[in-house]
């Protein structure tokens, strides 16, 4: 569910994926470049729900098989076969497996409008991110690429190993890359982290803080990303950005929407740090040891990545985060306050501890996030109102837009 709002924000020209939809939040393993364990049951016994084919909508695997005996020899002995994998935002997963077993993970950007289960989401719902192409696989292969080789004071981020980048559009009709497979497991749902303990889950938590400011901690232009993105003014186009959107699905009057929008143009804070940006980071997004939970061992997703205010990572994190014992939250699906998973407030202090960072302002941020995710939930009640398809489970997305902005408002008074 998080991924089918998120997939709003991602700058392109987004789709509802019905294939996708049906696996999110089921696996034990999923999306970017994730392992996925497909020919057995997952960590709580359930069947697969899709099994490995030599016919899958979106690649052309003997031509692709050629492609990559030429760019990868010796890695693909034929025949070639795929399985889509869930979440991944926008842009398109697949593991694939040759006839010795050896797998690995294929990115490319959505099917076009019309293209099998498809059903486009009106532009105008979501303007494009500042700097970030639609569908642009050239930009995340770029990230994953540079963060393989990069390690700053908090340590490396972990990112699955990018074996090549093809822009030849005749292969499989769309750029794409091939990454390794990165095996673990991806925590998207109440049922898998109900099985860690609350050391573990603290654990777990701890580490996806860690490797945030790690991320965070990297010297941008050390990393070859300097020119990655535009940062100048970064904060006031975060904010103008949503206004656009709030004003684009506008079909309502929400109380206290504009006193939330007021609060954040008002108190913008200055622009005083550049880091590279996930853009979408949360703990659905992070590959984790199946033997130790405490260590991520891929980030996943980096195609929303960009330049700018570290924080906004931070607020976004927070904004989805419940901690133990708190209200479960619509849009986070309860998999976050389970025991032993640490407050947001208690995260944040973690942040601060890793990067040294000034968080004082940090409700700003959370803030931001807050009236972010309520402008896609009010696009979702715009579609729903306008007769609009709207993905399963979101079609009373609108009654939560309420809870989001009074959240919002508690954040900017450092309530959260």
């Amino acid at each position: 569910m998080i991924a089918t709002i998120l997939l709003l924000a991602s700058g392109q020209r987004p789709h509802y994926v019905a294939k996708k939809l049906r696996l999110e939040g089921e696996h034990s393993v999923a999306g970017g470049t994730a392992h996925s364990d497909a020919a057995h049951p997952d960590s709580n016994g359930e069947p697969p729900q899709e099994t490995w084919s030599q016919l899958v909508q979106g690649l052309d695997l003997p031509r692709l098989t050629r492609y990559l005996a030429v760019r990868l020899p010796g890695s693909v002995r034929p025949p070639l076969r795929a399985l889509p994998l869930p979440g991944g935002r926008s842009n398109l997963t697949y593991e694939l497996c040759d006839a010795d077993g050896r797998v690995c993970v294929l990115r490319r950007p959505p099917l076009p409008v019309g293209a099998g289960n498809q059903v486009p989401v009106p532009a105008t719902l979501a303007p494009p991110a500042p700097g970030v192409g639609r569908g642009d696989v050239r930009r995340e292969y770029q990230v994953i690429r540079a963060l393989h080789h990069a390690h700053g004071r908090g340590g490396r981020v972990p990112v699955a190993e990018p074996f090549l980048l093809c822009q030849d559009i005749s292969v499989i009709g769309a750029p794409f890359f091939v990454t390794a497979k990165v095996a673990g497991t991806v925590y998207r749902s109440e049922k898998l982290t109900a099985a860690l303990s609350p050391s573990q889950a603290r654990s777990l938590s701890h580490a996806l803080v860690d490797t945030l400011a790690a991320l965070h901690l990297l010297d941008v232009r050390a990393t070859g990303l300097a020119d990655f993105a535009r940062t100048d003014q970064f904060l006031i186009r975060q904010v103008d950005r949503w206004d656009r959107l709030h004003a684009a699905s506008a079909s309502r009057e929400v109380p206290r929407l504009s006193r939330l929008a007021a609060g954040l143009r008002a108190g913008v804070p200055p622009a005083d740090r550049v880091a590279i940006l996930h853009g979408d980071y949360r703990l659905e997004n992070v590959v984790v040891s199946f033997s130790a939970p405490n260590r991520i061992t891929a980030v996943l997703d980096w195609e929303a990545a960009t330049l700018g205010d570290p924080l906004v990572d931070l607020g976004l994190l927070l904004t989805f985060w419940e901690g133990s014992g708190s209200a479960t939250k619509p849009i986070a699906s309860g998999h976050t306050n389970g025991r032993g998973f640490p407050s947001a407030r208690q995260m944040a202090e973690r942040y601060a501890l890793k990067t040294g960072f000034d968080l004082t302002r940090v409700g700003w941020y959370i803030a931001l996030n807050h009236y972010r995710v309520a402008g896609l939930l009010e696009a979702l009640h715009y579609q729903s109102r306008h007769g609009l398809p709207v993905a399963p489970g979101l079609e009373h997305a609108g009654a939560w837009v309420s809870d989001m902005v009074e959240s919002g408002l508690a954040a900017l008074r450092d309530e959260f």
